[in-house]
């Protein structure tokens, strides 16, 4: 699957995105939903993770390191999903560097996220030394490069007037509320397998209370998204 998975990138990336069915018309295809889908999970893993190291919760330290190494690792992934939709993915850098649009939200996307790339890579880093002075002191700076970065691409979907469905100034805040239900989901999921397939199939005692914590939270973002769809809804169709 992942030899398939890389020869189809290396292929659209170049042969361009117009192999995946996307026009002048639809310029925006398959690829825009599969990069968001990571950098909200990226996003959502840092927020729900900074609740220990950062923000002093004990009950989340023990998913720290974890949970900020699959924010890293879903982030690079996105990149590489936004790269191979891109088409040219190295004038695109080169371009950014050399000729920025400050009045574009797309390319203060790329600027926050390469920011917020650094700051969760030093981030694991301390958390593998061990350091948690320092790292409390960078993840602090990552959650507002994350939600700075996070709420910015929502504001690049929120900014279509051509799409009035997506248009509005809230979408930076649903964003957000999108990523912590992503992060919740994830880090039950990476809890309950760990301990699934390393502690023969039975949860850790030490992660009763992490497991409760985060459903409890998934529930409560999941009511949150709920309550903006609901009325993204009603005002669309108004």
């Amino acid at each position: 699957m992942s030899l398939l998975g890389a020869t189809a990138g290396i292929y659209v990336l170049f042969t361009g995105h117009h192999a995946l069915g996307t026009t002048s018309e639809i310029p925006w295809g398959v690829l825009i939903s599969t990069y968001v889908f990571f950098v909200v999970s990226s996003t959502g893993l840092c927020l729900v993770s900074s609740l220990g190291h950062v923000f002093g919760f004990k009950t989340f330290d023990p998913i720290a390191k974890r949970a900020i190494f699959f924010a890293l690792v879903t982030l690079l992934i996105g990149f590489g999903v936004i790269a191979t939709e891109l088409e040219r993915p190295f004038r695109l850098a080169l371009m950014a560097v050399i000729s920025p649009n400050f009045s574009a939200p797309i390319w203060w996307m790329g600027a926050l996220y390469g920011l917020y790339m650094v700051l969760i890579s030093a981030e694991l880093f301390f958390l593998i030394k061990e350091d948690h002075r320092r790292a409390r002191i960078v993840g602090a700076i990552g959650v507002i490069a994350a939600i700075a970065a996070h709420s910015n691409l929502g504001a690049v979907f929120g900014l279509l007037h051509a799409r009035p469905f997506w248009y509005g100034p809230l979408m930076p805040i649903y964003f957000i509320a999108s990523a912590l239900v992503c992060g919740a989901a994830i880090l039950m999921l990476i809890v309950y397998f760990t301990d699934y397939f390393g502690n023969n199939k039975q949860l850790r005692d030490e992660n009763q209370n992490l497991l409760q914590s985060l459903g409890k939270l998934l529930a409560l973002f999941v009511g949150i998204v709920i309550f903006f769809t609901i009325w993204k809804i009603i005002v669309g169709i108004s």
